[in-house]
């Protein structure tokens, strides 16, 4: 992920489900993900990093990948949780993934139901460590 991680980085959730709860846990006090000046921000224009979580049906994939379109250059995308990876209650064939990868390179999977908070943090330090 060439030049995308700066000084800081700033990350954009989509997506459905439970793991949008522990994604955004790492704000709080006891995670505190900005001390690694790590920002969660509302419009893809801003975003660095896009972390695609939850379950879509096929309106949800075009819009995902819309934002993704709709982000400034260089950027990434991070897959969190059973749902994305695998397949979720409501569809057992989820086609999200395949879906992404012919589209844009993920950078990074983030396994679990939901993921562990520090999971989430570990991942997305080591993107911002591999510039």
């Amino acid at each position: 992920m060439s030049a995308i991680f700066k000084s800081n980085l700033n990350l954009l959730v989509t997506g459905y489900g439970c793991c949008k709860q522990d994604i955004f846990a790492v704000q709080g006090a006891l995670y505190d993900i900005q001390r690694f000046c790590i920002n969660f921000v509302n419009t893809p224009e801003d975003a660095d990093l896009l972390v695609v979580q939850g379950f879509y049906n096929k309106e949800g994939i075009i819009r995902v990948l819309n934002i993704y379109e709709r982000m400034s250059n260089p950027r990434g995308v991070i897959a969190v949780g059973t749902c994305v990876l695998n397949k979720n209650l409501f569809s057992k064939n989820s086609k999200l993934l395949a879906w992404l990868r012919s589209t844009v390179k993920i950078y990074m999977y983030v396994p679990g139901c939901p993921p562990r908070p520090e999971a989430f943090i570990y991942a997305v330090l080591r993107i911002m460590n591999e510039s």
